[in-house]
Formats: structure tokens, C-alpha cells, sequence
């Protein structure tokens, strides 16, 4: 089995994940991700980058479906966004005043996505934001050691934001946890909740994605299918 199934088949529940971090003092920072079918054909080749991810989550309710099916146990398509995880993240942040550091999007929309979250959720201690078009990764490095973050949460694209994880994990920090979000700080920008409740009810996301993002068709008709093409192939080959 590849690696990259492996660490998806094996990844703890993330809200256990998340309440034993709270109760430590010092851990090493962890790298938590979230692949859809297409990120998934980004990220299989990349053998060194997955090595260092210590969580993999599927975020697509076909992928989950697929492999509950091969690995036959229950996976649950987990993502970091309102209709997901990013929702319980941002609830214990709020009810723990957690110091987090958000990093994505355009500087006008990151703006808006944290006037938001600090209209919700005014509990929560956002030491620090930026957008995710700089030049040095080591500045922002700098800037989440000063500001003493304990929980990052990136959204630069896959593989951008799972390299930033891995080399911010390698620093000398207080941070706990990186979580990668892809387009979350993006989607967040106008509302707190990108999808309609009865889009999410009925997991069409997809469609409601196609509509409201292009790009996300061109995905579906080619990159997921080679993903399942793949994605077998992967299920029987032997972790080298």
C-alpha cells in the first residue's frame, strides 16, 4: 500500500488529536492534511513530503466512500472547512482562547475571513494573519515564533502549504499544531459558511463548487477519474 493510503488508513481521530494537544505543555509540532482526489495525485510522488505529514485526512465523500470499502473500516471524509472539522477546531480555539496564526488567501480577503471569525468567535486569541502571497517563508517563520502561536492553520495550495507545514514543524517554536485548510480562508471571506446547509445535507459540495469555482469542473472530468485509476493501483502496490 502506498504510504500516503497508509497514513490515511492509520490517522487518529482528529478531535482526540486535537484535545491531546491542548493538555500538553511541550510537543513537537505536528503537520495535519487534507487530501481530495486531486491533491491526492499531487502529493503520492512527493515520497519525502508525505514521510514527514503526521495526519492525512480525506476530504471527499467519494474517496471516504472508496476507502471504507478497500481498508473495511468506517472513513469518514474529514475536512477543514464550516461543513467539517474547521468548525470544531474554531469551537474548542474559542472555548480555549487558543493563540492561532492564519496564513492564506488574498490580503483583502484574509482580512475579511478574520473580522468574521473574531465576530464568531471573539474568544479565540488570533495572534497573527497574513495572506498567502509572500516572498520568504523563513519572515513568517519569525513572525509565528514571536507572536508565540500555538496552532497554525495554512491555506497555500497543495503541495505549497504542505512544504510550509513540514519545514514551520522543523523550527523552534510553541507551536502544537499546523493544519493545511486549502481554499477555506478563501471561501470564508463573505460568510462564515460557504456552503448552504442543504448543499452540505446532501454532500453535493461538488456541484456547488462547479458553479461557484470554475476551475473545480476541469477536476472533476479529468483529475478525478485518474485519481480512482490511481488510487488502485496504489491500494496493491508495495510500500517501498
Amino acid at each position: 500500500m502506498h504510504e500516503l493510503l497508509d497514513k490515511i488508513k492509520q490517522s487518529p481521530n482528529i478531535i482526540s488529536q486535537l484535545d491531546v494537544s491542548l493538555k500538553a505543555r511541550n510537543i513537537e509540532a505536528e503537520v495535519i492534511t487534507f487530501v481530495n482526489p486531486y491533491s491526492y495525485l499531487l502529493l503520492r510522488n512527493r515520497v519525502d513530503l508525505v514521510a514527514e505529514l503526521d495526519s492525512v485526512y480525506t476530504d471527499a465523500i467519494s474517496s471516504a466512500k472508496l476507502f471504507s470499502v478497500f481498508f473495511r473500516k468506517p472513513i469518514s471524509r474529514i475536512s477543514f472547512d464550516m461543513s467539517s472539522f474547521a468548525r470544531a477546531f474554531l469551537e474548542k480555539a474559542n472555548e480555549n482562547r487558543l493563540k492561532v496564526y492564519f496564513i492564506g488567501s488574498k490580503s483583502d480577503e484574509i482580512t475579511k475571513t478574520m473580522a468574521i471569525f473574531k465576530k464568531n468567535y471573539p474568544e479565540i486569541d488570533i495572534v497573527g494573519y497574513e495572506h498567502g502571497y509572500f516572498e520568504s517563508d523563513e519572515a513568517v517563520f519569525n513572525r509565528i515564533i514571536q507572536c508565540e502561536a500555538e496552532y497554525v492553520v495554512c491555506g497555500l495550495g497543495t503541495p505549497k502549504q504542505e512544504e510550509f507545514a513540514v519545514k514551520l514543524k522543523r523550527q523552534k517554536s510553541k507551536v502544537k499544531q499546523i493544519y493545511t485548510c486549502g481554499g477555506f480562508l478563501h471561501q470564508t471571506a463573505n460568510k462564515l459558511y460557504y456552503y448552504p446547509k442543504f448543499i452540505d445535507q446532501l454532500h453535493l459540495r461538488w456541484l456547488y463548487r462547479v458553479f461557484d469555482d470554475p476551475y473545480v469542473l476541469k477536476r472533476l472530468v479529468i483529475q478525478y477519474p485518474q485519481f480512482f485509476c490511481v488510487v488502485l493501483k496504489d491500494l496493491f502496490t508495495k510500500m517501498k
